[in-house]
């Protein structure tokens, strides 16, 4: 045992000074400061954050960015530009969305396409030499089609302007039949006097095939001229005179509609229809679960009992049936979610107030006199927000899933809307020929999902009260 002389022993503070605590000097730090805190400390979670992010910007702003609505004003022309591969600004350059495609076409047509001026720059490769410089080679007598690399925006433009791509079977056809089909039928325009005029103005007319003198509908006495041309048809569509100009993000639809604004169009529809949904859902169901848990007693069995009487309805029956008597009305498709969908919330609300009506926090504010309302709102709600917020965050995807899914099987039809689903099941007609219809929306889905799990995930850890203040 150690001696210590008290002598050595000297005192820090004198007698008639005052020792006093300290204040901290840390800023006090509120429940939903430090829940944005962890939140941003998951970083799969703030990664999939920003991306939803991103996605709600083109589902707002994405709509309006391409300008592009021929196949709303004039659908016929738009069909023209129909299954159009996906051309990139910038990408293009470095090979990739670069408006190429292989196709598999005759070869009297191609060697035809590549020997005349409208064709030029269209085919990039895939023509040997030896057949360019003779068309007739003996190697390729028995070759009847060729596979090559095309600029498909030129090569669409050839074959709805100048020549369809069926040409040389027709005239076969013709010649093996006995038949006079227009080989041309595909590419010709008639035109009244004045449309000719316009599209002269425009500069489109590549050649003027026919002029047929008709009898005038508004005054028999004067002449009335159609004219039989072939049109530019960028130019005259597009107003561009050089196809390689023309840029589609994603490509276009098998209508001619640009899938850009399509898939972000019907996107829009289902995220909002997604929200309105999950809105009625959560006041409903929390709303009855939070006073059925909380209360208990005689309206809790009676509840219970109409819970398990309405989720004993499949969910399918009550969407055919009503789809089947209302259509597809965007407010059926609405009421249908919500008459089964509002009982998930109702048993996390009544789960967890249940659960947490006898704690003792709870207790102590009862005993200091708080109303049940700021129980329940001050004390039990926030204990549950984090289950909460998670299951709302997860029920977006999994409402633009299962809406997409049965607008893809064609139980959900929108007469005057887009949805992604819809988008699919094209695509899904055409996978083999036109992947890309398929793979932009099919895409959409996948990151939608992906992004929504991991953000409900870091939402979940984020307002989950007991992990307040761990690191």
């Amino acid at each position: 045992m150690m001696n210590i002389n008290k002598k050595d022993l000297v005192l820090v503070y004198e007698d008639n000074k005052r020792i006093l605590d300290k204040p901290l000097e840390s800023k006090r730090i509120g429940y939903y400061q430090d829940s944005w805190n962890r939140f941003k400390k998951n970083k799969a979670s703030f990664v999939a954050f920003i991306i939803i992010c991103i996605i709600l910007f083109f589902v707002t702003f994405g709509p309006y960015m391409r300008g592009y609505d021929l196949n709303n004003e004039n659908p016929v022309e738009a069909s023209r530009l129909a299954n159009l591969v996906p051309k990139v600004p910038l990408l293009d350059k470095a090979g990739i969305f670069d408006g190429t495609k292989k196709i598999e076409a005759g070869k009297m047509f191609l060697l035809d396409m590549n020997s005349n001026a409208m064709g030029e720059g269209i085919i990039l490769s895939g023509i040997p030499q030896e057949l360019i410089d003779n068309p007739d080679h003996p190697d390729y007598e028995d070759v009847s089609k060729l596979e090559v690399v095309v600029d498909h925006y030129r090569y669409t433009n050839y074959i709805s302007s100048f020549k369809p791509e069926r040409y040389y079977s027709i005239v076969k056809q013709n010649e093996i039949n006995g038949t006079d089909d227009d080989p041309l039928a595909e590419v010709k325009r008639t035109l009244t006097q004045a449309e000719f005029q316009e599209e002269l103005g425009k500069n489109t007319v590549i050649d003027i095939l026919q002029i047929l003198e008709t009898e005038n509908p508004e005054d028999p006495n004067k002449p009335f001229f159609q004219y039989i041309v072939r049109l530019d048809q960028f130019k005259s569509s597009l107003g561009v005179s050089n196809p390689s100009s023309v840029y589609f993000w994603f490509g276009t639809t098998n209508k001619g509609g640009d899938l850009f604004t399509e898939l972000w169009l019907g996107a829009r529809v289902s995220i909002l229809m997604a929200l309105a949904v999950i809105s009625l859902n959560a006041v409903i169901g929390l709303t009855i679960g939070s006073v059925v848990g909380y209360y208990g007693g005689a309206f809790d069995l009676i509840m219970d009992r109409f819970v398990e009487i309405v989720s004993s309805i499949p969910f399918l029956s009550v969407l055919t049936l009503l789809t089947l008597r209302f259509g597809s009305a965007i407010w059926v498709i609405i009421f249908a979610f919500v008459a089964t969908g509002w009982i998930y919330n109702y048993r996390i609300g009544r789960m967890q107030f249940y659960r947490f009506k006898n704690r003792e926090y709870v207790f102590a504010a009862r005993t200091l006199g708080a109303s049940d309302g700021r129980i329940m709102l001050k004390h039990i709600f926030p204990n549950t927000l984090g289950l909460i917020v998670t299951n709302l965050a997860l029920s977006i995807p999994l409402f633009v899933y299962t809406e997409a899914s049965f607008s893809f099987l064609g139980i959900i039809e929108y007469a005057n809307a887009t949805s992604v689903g819809m988008l699919i099941n094209q695509g899904v007609a055409v996978m083999m020929h036109h992947p890309h219809l398929l793979m932009f929306p099919a895409g959409y889905i996948a990151i939608l999902m992906i992004a929504f799990n991991l953000f409900g995930n870091g939402l979940r850890d984020a307002f989950n009260p007991s992990l307040r203040g761990v690191e």
